[in-house]
């Protein structure tokens, strides 16, 4: 972490294909995207952060990474949830904090048969989505207190 990569180099993922890394960190970058190839050499991990960097989407090959159980994508650019996450059946816990996620689709997080912790802190969550997040049962989400949003307040 903090090498201030721009992307994962090629060299690493034909070094990875033959070991069996459990815990990933790439948090502290300027990672804008993440390569096709990480759910196939990275196939065992457990544990994801790609935190604070630049990334605003997740390929879809990570469901690939079939024992992965917790995944980190606070501080980064995400404006759409990463679905693909809840196609991992051995997923427990998702960190997307400070964001930029206005939408989530609560049901899809209620019927995920493994999630126990979703922490959407510091994202601008709209009114709805707030609401129904907030009356989810059966799974932990963490919320920020919502602030009514300047260009919401038509008062004026």
């Amino acid at each position: 972490n903090s090498c201030s990569l721009i992307q994962i180099p090629d060299a690493v993922f034909s070094l990875m294909k033959l070991s069996h890394i459990l815990h990933c960190n790439l948090s502290c970058n300027m990672i804008t995207k993440i390569s096709p190839r990480f759910g196939t050499c990275f196939s065992h991990i457990t544990t994801l952060n790609l935190s604070s960097n630049r990334l605003s989407s997740i390929p879809k090959e990570v469901i690939k990474c079939s024992q992965l159980q917790s995944v980190d994508i606070s501080i980064n650019s995400f404006v759409v949830f990463p679905t693909i996450l809840l196609e991992i059946k051995s997923i427990t816990d998702i960190k997307a904090k400070n964001n930029f996620i206005a939408d989530v689709d609560d049901e899809a997080l209620e019927q995920h048969a493994n999630l126990e912790l979703v922490n959407l802190e510091e994202n601008p969550l709209d009114q709805p989505t707030h609401a129904r997040l907030s009356r989810v049962e059966g799974l932990r989400i963490v919320l920020t207190d919502r602030r009514v949003q300047e260009w919401e307040d038509l008062s004026c």
